[in-house]
C-alpha cells in the first residue's frame, strides 16, 4: 500500500487480529452457553439464557438478538463490546457451574441406586 508505513500496517494487522480474537472468544462462550449441538439450536439456547439474565429492557439497542449472535458465529461482525463479553463470560461460568453440580448430583444418585440394588440383591439371596 503506497503511503502506509510498515509500522502502521503492523498495527493495523494487530488490531484486526485482536478483533478476530474477540469474535473467536465470543463464539467459544456462545458454544459453552448453548451446548454443542446444531448451530441454530445452540444459538437459540444461548439467546434464551442471555436474555433471561440480561434483558436490557430499558436499552433496546443493547438487547441480545439472534442476529447479533449469528453475526459473530458467521464472522459477519467483528465488534464485541466489553459489556457483551462480560455478560457472555458470566453466563458461561454460571452454566458451567450448574452443569458441574448436576453431574455431581447424577453421580451421587447413581451411587445410591447401585448401593440399594446391592442391598436388595443381598436380601434376595437369603
Amino acid at each position: 500500500m503506497p503511503g502506509k508505513s510498515p509500522e502502521y500496517l503492523g498495527k493495523l494487522k494487530y488490531a484486526e487480529s485482536k478483533k478476530m480474537d474477540d469474535v473467536a472468544t465470543a463464539n467459544f462462550l456462545i458454544e459453552e452457553i448453548g451446548g454443542k449441538r446444531h448451530v441454530g439450536d445452540m444459538l437459540r439456547t444461548a439467546l434464551k439464557e442471555l436474555r433471561a439474565r440480561f434483558p436490557h429492557r430499558a436499552d433496546p439497542e443493547n438487547q441480545w438478538t439472534e442476529r447479533r449472535l449469528r453475526g459473530w458465529w458467521n464472522k459477519e461482525s467483528r465488534i464485541v463490546k466489553h459489556f457483551q463479553m462480560v455478560e457472555l463470560y458470566m453466563t458461561a461460568e454460571e452454566l458451567r457451574e450448574a452443569r458441574k453440580e448436576h453431574a455431581e448430583y447424577r453421580a451421587k444418585t447413581a451411587h445410591i441406586r447401585q448401593m440399594a440394588q446391592l442391598v436388595s440383591a443381598h436380601a434376595d439371596r437369603r
